[in-house]
């Protein structure tokens, strides 16, 4: 790798980086709390050092945009959380978990999400 390309590579990585600030990360003692909060809920199963993690933060705070009052969206780092990738059977990450406001799971997509086909399912389950 050129190091034109590797300095492009690292100014992409930590900009993914400083947009993962926008979605509040989420500890485990708070995440039945939040499910029973009566809102929709979206949780982002992934690690801090996850690229594809980071490469949804944008589009996870487009989706946060879109909530608005409606619900909320947080990223659970389960790299540092091995108990709740358990719990919520993440086999993969990033893993992304809609909860309707009675705290069901209503929708489940592993990987990266294109950000309109991942709001046109968040429209599809009444989320938005």
């Amino acid at each position: 790798m050129s190091m034109s390309g590797a300095l492009l590579g690292l100014l992409f990585t930590s900009a993914l980086w400083a947009a993962g600030a926008e979605i509040p990360a989420l500890a485990p003692q708070a995440i039945d709390p939040v499910l029973k909060s009566g809102n929709w809920v979206l949780i982002e199963f992934g690690g801090q050092n996850c690229i594809p993690c980071r490469k949804m933060q944008p589009v996870l705070a487009e989706v946060s945009k879109q909530l608005g009052a409606k619900g909320k969206v947080h990223n659970v780092w389960v790299t540092d959380h091995p108990q709740v990738a358990k719990r919520f059977a993440v086999m993969l990450m990033p893993t992304q978990v809609l909860f309707d406001p009675k705290g069901n799971e209503v929708l489940r997509h592993q990987g990266y999400w294109e950000q309109e086909a991942f709001i046109k399912a968040l429209k599809e389950k009444g989320a938005l």
